[in-house]
C-alpha cells in the first residue's frame, strides 16, 4: 500500500496533519507514506520515521512523482497547486481536493472539512457559518474523512541533537535550569489575522502579572520576524523581567526554545501547533478563529475573547476582542 499526503502549508497545519500518520499505519499495515510540502515546512517533517520520503514541491519533485503510482492520494489543501498535483498523480483513489474541468473541487467523503473552507460548494459566507458551528477538532474530522480509527493520535515533531543543543545553549546563557518553571509567552500571530494577537500593553501586563503572582518563574518572550518591533515595545512597557527569545530564529530553533517551556501561553498560531506536538501544557487564546477545531490532548486551557466577531474569520474585525488578563494568569496557575 502506497499513500501520498499532499499538505503544502501553512507550517502549523502541516504539523497538526502529521497526527494522521499513526492512523494510516494502523489501518494499512506496512504501508509506505510519502509527503509533499513546501520548502518552509520540510524541516518539521524530515525527522519523522513514519514518512518514507518527503518531497519539496518544485518541478523536479513533480517529475519524480509522475513516475510513481499510489494506491491513495490524500490532498488536504485548497490551493490551485495542490489540487492540480492531486489530479495529475497516478492513483487508485483520491480523498480531498483536486481539479475537475480545471476547477477546484473535493471528494464527497471529504465534505465535512472542505464544506467549511475556501472552496466550499456553498460559498464563503455559508462556509464561515459552518465553520463557526463546527464542534469537532481538525484531527477528528480528518480521521473521519479518511475512515481511520480516531484515538486522539498526536502530531509528531522530532528535534535532533543539533536542535536540542541549541536550546541547551540558550538555557545556559540565560541561567535556565531543568528545575525552573519556564513559561513561554507568544502573543503575536503574523500578519493575516490582526485580532488573533494581544496588544503590546496587554502582553506586558500579562508578563508582570505572572511574575508577581507565581514565584520563581522565568518567562521567555517569543516572536517571529514580524514581531521584532512589537517585542521591543513589550519589553519597554513591562516592569518585570522577561527573557527575549529573539525574532530571528530558524523554524527548528524556535521549536527548540519552545521545548524549554513547562507552560506556553500563545495565540492560535504556529507556536500553538509546535507546543502541542512537543506535548507542552498550553494556555491558548482565540477570537477570530475556531477554538473547537483545536485539540489540546488534555494538556491545555482555551481562553475565548469576548466580542461579536468571535470565530468570524475576518482578517480585521469590526468588533475587537476584550481580554481578561486575570483569566489567562489563572489558567497558567491551574496548569502548574
Amino acid at each position: 500500500m502506497r499513500v501520498l499526503v499532499i499538505k503544502l502549508g501553512a507550517v502549523g497545519d502541516v504539523i497538526r496533519t502529521t497526527s494522521i500518520l499513526p492512523g494510516l499505519k494502523s489501518k494499512f499495515m506496512n504501508c509506505k507514506i510519502d509527503w509533499i510540502t513546501k520548502k518552509g515546512s520540510f524541516d518539521v517533517l524530515k525527522g519523522n520515521d513514519l514518512i518514507s520520503k518527503t518531497f519539496i514541491i518544485n518541478n523536479n519533485a513533480k517529475n519524480q512523482l509522475k513516475n510513481k503510482r499510489y494506491d491513495l492520494v490524500i490532498c488536504l489543501d485548497d490551493d490551485q497547486e495542490a489540487c492540480e498535483l492531486a489530479s495529475k498523480i497516478s492513483s487508485k483513489e483520491i480523498i480531498g481536493s483536486y481539479l475537475k474541468k480545471n476547477q477546484k473541487t473535493y471528494t464527497n467523503n471529504s465534505s465535512l472539512w472542505f464544506d467549511m473552507g475556501l472552496i466550499s460548494k456553498f460559498g464563503k459566507q455559508k462556509a464561515d457559518i459552518l465553520k463557526a458551528k463546527n464542534r469537532k477538532t481538525y484531527q477528528s474530522i480528518i480521521y473521519g474523512i479518511i475512515d481511520l480509527n480516531y484515538k486522539k493520535q498526536e502530531p509528531i515533531l522530532s528535534l535532533n541533537k543539533k536542535e536540542l543543543d541549541f536550546g541547551k545553549r540558550f538555557a545556559k546563557k540565560h541561567g535556565i535550569k531543568n528545575s525552573d518553571l519556564v513559561i513561554g509567552i507568544n502573543t503575536g500571530a503574523g500578519g493575516r489575522w490582526q485580532d488573533k494577537k494581544l496588544s503590546e500593553e496587554k502582553t506586558a501586563k500579562l508578563i508582570d502579572s505572572l511574575n508577581k503572582q507565581i514565584k520563581n518563574i522565568k518567562i521567555i518572550l517569543f516572536g517571529g520576524p514580524e514581531e521584532a518591533e512589537r517585542n521591543k515595545e513589550i519589553k519597554k512597557i513591562a516592569k518585570t523581567n522577561v527573557i527575549d527569545a529573539g525574532c530571528g530564529n530558524s523554524l527548528m530553533e524556535f521549536a527548540s526554545l519552545v521545548n524549554l517551556c513547562k507552560v506556553l501561553v500563545t495565540s492560535d498560531s504556529l507556536a500553538l501547533h509546535i507546543g502541542v506536538a512537543l506535548k507542552k501544557k498550553i494556555v491558548v487564546f482565540f477570537y477570530v478563529t475556531s477554538a473547537n477545531e483545536i485539540e489540546l490532548y488534555g494538556r491545555g486551557i482555551k481562553i475565548i475573547g469576548k466580542g461579536k466577531d468571535c470565530c468570524s474569520y475576518k482578517p480585521r474585525c469590526y468588533y475587537t476582542p476584550k481580554w481578561d488578563i486575570g483569566e489567562i494568569v489563572d489558567a497558567v496557575k491551574k496548569l502548574i
